[in-house]
């Protein structure tokens, strides 16, 4: 039988390599060596992660970052409906100060020489006219008489003319009766329930209208739906 001393001498770097792999495959890790790790001492011996060790790259969106709203498509007025998703900016391609009436979505926009809304405002009129294009406030008046209608309006601003009775076409307020009834509600702005081709705003809207256009500032009136 050979002497511990002798048993010793007999270990040999690659019975040491091979006892610490049967070692570490007996405590369930894998280990990976290289060839020269049975032949040389120096060669270290790497023992590998578990697979269920390793993190999973996940990829985060960047913090602040939001998905853009898709506007929904405006639906013109009617009658009977107003319009739905009536935009915050007027849909003109013209810039500088202006005031934009968009005869489908029953609404006029205040546009200062910045190119910024100022304003804007539901409306009464109808869609046939005026005719779309652009006009200039021709002149103003800050009380005005329809004798044939028996009614009276504030803050007349007229930029155009009637096809039939070339009677001026203009903004202005609700019209009043001669006993002081007011022709429609302030609740029907925004529908196309005019007879006449004038534009009518509330009392407060006309008189903002009034302030800021000026004669011959520019009008733009957009088509019908």
């Amino acid at each position: 039988m050979a002497s511990p001393l002798a048993f010793l001498r007999s270990l040999t770097p690659s019975r040491l390599a091979l006892g610490a792999v049967a070692g570490a495959a007996a405590l369930g890790l894998t280990v990976v060596a290289s060839a020269s790790a049975f032949s040389a001492p120096s060669s270290p011996l790497t023992v590998a992660p578990s697979p269920s060790s390793s993190a999973a790259a996940t990829t985060l969106p960047a913090a602040g970052t939001t998905t853009p709203a898709v506007a929904k498509k405006p639906k013109p007025a009617s009658r009977t409906k107003k319009a739905k998703n009536v935009p915050e900016r007027p849909r003109d391609s013209f810039h500088g100060k202006r005031l934009v009436y968009d005869k489908a979505l029953m609404t006029v926009w205040m546009m200062n020489a910045q190119d910024e809304v100022v304003g804007r405002y539901p409306v009464v009129g109808r869609w046939d006219r005026p005719a779309k294009g652009t006009y200039h406030i021709y002149s103003k008046s800050k009380l005005a008489i329809n004798p044939n209608s028996k009614v009276t309006f504030h803050n007349m601003m007229r930029f155009t003319y009637g096809p039939d009775t070339k009677s001026p076409i203009g903004f202005h307020s609700i019209p009043r009766y001669y006993d002081g009834t007011p022709m429609h509600s302030t609740r029907q702005l925004g529908l196309a329930i005019a007879r006449g081709g004038c534009v009518r705003l509330s009392e407060e809207a006309s008189k903002e209208l009034y302030k800021f256009m000026k004669v011959g500032d520019l009008v733009v009136v957009l088509p019908s739906p």
